[in-house]
Formats: C-alpha cells, structure tokens, sequence
C-alpha cells in the first residue's frame, strides 16, 4: 500500500518517476524507521530477523518471506525487460556496451579503493589492512539494472540505442563484478589469490551467459511451438515465467550470476518468439503489484543511523559519505560516459548511458552485507556505504526521465 501511495504521489504531484516514491516509501516504513517502533503491546511491524547461524541480526533486515517476494518482482521485472529488448540491437550495441562496462567497474573500483584509504579507513600498510578499502571499491563497481529498466520501461525506451547499451553493459557490469567479489573474498579467506580459481569462475560465468543468451536465442523458436500446443487459460505465461525462474536460479546458484541476469537472459532469448507479445501483456499486470513491493524493500533495508555506530569521529565519517558519494557519481558519469563517446554516442547519448549506469541498488547492498557478516567491514563502514548507495540510486530516475524527454537520436 505504502508502496503504490509513494510512487502515485511522485508521479502526479511531483512529476517524478513512480520508483522514487516506492524507494522512499520503504525507507519510511523500515525497520530502522516507523517499522521499528514498539507501539504499546504490540512489537514492531518490522521486525529484523535473527540469523540462524550466528544469533545476531540478519544481514538481510525484513523477513525472509517479504524479502522472497520482492525478488519475485526482481526477477519477473527483468524477464519483461528481456522480452521488450530488441535482440537484433542487443547484439549490435554489445560491443560499445563492453567498454561502457569496464569503465564503469575500473574507474568506480580504482576511486573507492583511494576513498577508503584518504579518509583513513584502510591503509597500504598490509593486504589485510587494505580490505576493508577493496570491499568498498568493489561496492562502487555495482550496477542495479532493475532501477534503470524500470525507468526505461515505464517510458517506453528499451529498446533504444541508449537503453539497449544500458542493460548489455549492466550484464557485463555482473561478469565483472562477481570476478572482483570473488578475489577479495579469496584474499579474505585464504590471504592468496588463486589464478586458476578465479579463472574457472570466469569461465562458469561468461560460458553461462553465452550459452542462455546465443544458444536460447536458437532454441527459443522450438519452446514457442511447443507452448502454443497448450490451450489452456494461461499455460503459455505459467510456463515461460517457470523457465525464468529455472534461468534465474541456476545462474544465481551455480554460476555465481545475479539472478536478474538469468531471468533478463531468458527474457532476451524469447523477445523474437511468437508467444512474446501474449507473455509480456501478462506480466505487466502481475508486475503492477510485485514491482513496487521489490523497490520498497530496498528502501526498507537502509539504515542510515548506522554511520554512528563506529569509532570514527563524526567529522572524518561525514567526510567518507561526501567523498564517497560524489566519487560513486563521478565514477560513472567518467567511466561509463567516455566510452560511449569513443564508440558512436553523442553527448546526450553518452550522457543517458552514464546517468543509465550510475544505481547501484541491491547489488551494492548483498556486497555490503557479504563484507559486513565477514568482519572485514565495521558498521559504521557498512553505513557508509549504504548511504552512497541509496543516492545514487535516488539520483537516478531523478536524472534518467529528462535525459529522455527530448526524443533525439543520442547517436553521432
């Protein structure tokens, strides 16, 4: 409810994107805000769950089975955005959409790494010392894909130039952040990096991402036969969303891939089918109510009272969350918006791309909690971190709508 009121009144009274409201929303109703008052006899509407293993509050702050749902909407979001993409400019921005991608996990990572350190939450004096500096550089990396083609979509520019490099970069962006994540956690664990480790990673990822997206592309013709044999109310919906879910899970599961990756892969491999159009119809309206219920619960896992909960002086903590944010958005915009030039784009273009790119929403929080529940990050760091976090992925959708508004062509 809370949800769909905030994203109604941004979009009519404050003529803002919807997701917006629903964000903010979930930050007034957390568990950190009003969710986590005691009101007479009655406990918190929001309670933070207890980890099972450790006794202590979850990394995740909402109930597990609020927390499912929500990565239903992710999911199914990003199925939809697959089935709306055209394939044929997916393939033909890919490449321009590869560099986007590296420029925008160097640059991000590289500013991180010197914020941490400058502000004297890391140091060079050891690797163990360094981590804390190269989790939050692998933070700045992330890119939310589901903020962005929420934007997109409720504008109708999928499949534009821009949206299209947008969400091929956002995949490449996942390759590349799960290869970083997954050194620092080698180093975290073991104190080495294994090349041959990090390798086999790599090629379980990229492999996976090849073989849903070329290969699904071939065979998806022969699935769409095969659903349009079923007659019954609904089958050929039921069915699709199933193998989204089966693409969502082997890939978080198996492959160490964001699940939306999956589900968006799938998506993209059955946008050119003959059931396309009778699948996305349905989804925008289950869509109409978990969508919104996925962007509230990201809101609802902000703490901002968090970056008070360190050591750290409050001068030189607030000196961390400036500079970091403002790195986190220069980061992107630099990163993300040169190469764009480089490879066709104008600057309005570039411009679209860079803002495209710049959330880093739930992806960016899992990174967080990952550093947090290992000890390689404090609170107040965590903090930090999360405040970055919720406002580039504020800034956004505030940037994004206008950017698109003209209509022009963002190509040389």
């Amino acid at each position: 409810i809370c949800a769909k009121l905030g994203g109604e009144f941004f979009e009519r009274i404050l003529k803002m994107p919807p997701v917006l409201g629903e964000l903010i929303a979930g930050i007034i109703i957390g568990p950190f805000a009003l969710g986590g008052i005691i009101i007479g006899g009655f406990g918190p509407l929001f309670k933070i769950p207890l980890d099972s293993h450790t006794g202590n509050d979850s990394i995740i702050p909402v109930d597990y089975s609020l927390y499912f749902l929500a990565q239903l909407g992710a999911v199914i979001l990003l199925f939809e955005a697959g089935l709306e993409t055209n394939k044929k400019q997916f393939f033909k921005y890919l490449k321009p959409a590869s560099a986007v991608a590296i420029g925008g996990v160097v640059l991000p990572f590289v500013l991180g790494v010197f914020a941490t350190v400058l502000t004297g939450f890391a140091s060079f004096n050891s690797l163990m010392e360094l981590l804390p500096a190269l989790f939050i550089g692998s933070i700045m990396t992330a890119t939310s894909v589901g903020i962005t083609a929420r934007v997109l979509g409720d504008m109708g520019k999928l499949d534009s130039e821009e949206g299209v490099t947008i969400l091929a970069g956002a995949v490449v962006d996942d390759v590349l952040g799960i290869l970083i994540l997954a050194i620092i956690v080698a180093i975290e664990t073991t104190g080495v990096v294994s090349v041959g480790g990090i390798t086999l990673i790599a090629v379980k990822a990229i492999s996976f991402w090849f073989v849903l997206t070329f290969l699904g592309g071939f065979v998806a013709p022969w699935i769409s036969n095969f659903f349009n044999k079923f007659k019954g109310a609904g089958v050929r919906v039921c069915l699709s969303l199933s193998l989204a879910f089966v693409a969502a899970g082997v890939a978080e599961l198996y492959f160490g891939l964001a699940m939306i990756i999956g589900s968006y892969s799938l998506g993209l491999a059955m946008s050119s089918t003959q059931i396309k159009e009778e699948i996305e119809e349905s989804l925008q309206k289950i869509n109409f109510f978990l969508v919104p219920v996925f962007f509230c619960v990201i809101g609802m896992q902000v703490d901002l009272g968090a970056i008070f909960a360190g050591n750290a002086s409050l001068f030189l903590t607030i000196s961390f969350v400036v500079i970091l944010t403002l790195f986190a958005i220069f980061s992107k915009f630099i990163g993300c918006g040169i190469p764009a030039l480089l490879f066709g784009f104008n600057r309005l273009g570039a411009w679209r791309i860079a803002v495209g790119m710049l959330p880093r929403g739930e992806v960016a929080l899992i990174i967080a909690g990952i550093g947090l529940v290992s000890g390689v990050i404090d609170n107040q760091v965590f903090g930090v971190a999360i405040i970055m976090t919720i406002v580039t992925t504020i800034i956004a959708p505030i940037l994004l709508s206008p950017a698109f508004k003209s209509g022009k062509s963002g190509l040389r």
